[in-house]
């Protein structure tokens, strides 16, 4: 099967232009909403029926932006670095290159966590408006440090590589109840990450498949 990376990039039509930046404005409220707790303006860059795949959540978009605009729920921020888009008709996958930046408290110690991601969107036109129909984190690195530079806290490495390398502390996070809602690491396993590229792969897969690659 093609790969939706595979569809043309460049000497597009103006046209074809216009619709990858009405996609790249949508990605960019959706996280912008988020980080700012605007999330019924968040809604309507969704079709009803989206559904999301983050590391705290798995299910439909109504139920994540419930749960993302309760009061225990710790805030994050995203920094966008670029977002490339891929189109065909009226469906396009696009992903977003940022980091997450969260601040919490655990163990009694103020922690700032940093996750490398790319964020990995469908995106589909109905009836004239462009909504997102899904999205799934593909969480690369991570780090994390207290914020006074005077601090002893550490993880012992043993407790750190009971998890995925590629979310170290974002799993040591979750397992210690930061920001879970009683879920936790229930789908770790099934993250997509380089640690494991059959997630990656699988995760294209049904996104080439969705957009309508060929043969």
């Amino acid at each position: 099967m093609k790969m939706f990376w595979e569809l043309p990039m460049g000497n597009l039509s103006d046209e074809e232009m216009m619709a990858k930046m009405r996609i790249r404005e949508l990605i960019e409220t959706d996280r912008y909403c988020r980080d700012y707790g605007h999330f019924e303006k968040e809604a309507t860059c969704w079709h009803d029926d989206g559904t999301v795949f983050a590391t705290w959540f798995k299910g439909p978009i109504a139920e994540f932006l419930e749960k993302s605009g309760r009061p225990d729920k710790a805030p994050s921020a995203h920094r966008i670095f670029n977002i490339i888009i891929f189109l065909k008709g009226d469906r396009a996958i696009a992903e977003c290159i940022c980091a997450l930046d969260y601040r919490f408290t655990l163990d009694n110690e103020l922690l700032d966590l940093q996750v490398w991601s790319r964020l990995h969107y469908r995106v589909e036109k109905r009836s004239g408006k462009w909504g997102i129909v899904y999205f799934e984190g593909i969480y690369e690195k991570d780090h994390i440090a207290p914020v006074f530079c005077d601090s002893k806290w550490s993880i012992p490495r043993e407790k750190l590589q009971e998890f995925r390398p590629n979310n170290w502390y974002q799993c040591y996070r979750l397992a210690n109840g930061v920001d879970v809602f009683g879920k936790g690491l229930e789908n770790a396993d099934s993250w997509a990450g380089p640690d494991k590229p059959e997630t990656i792969q699988r995760l294209y897969d049904e996104s080439s498949k969705w957009i309508g690659m060929e043969d």
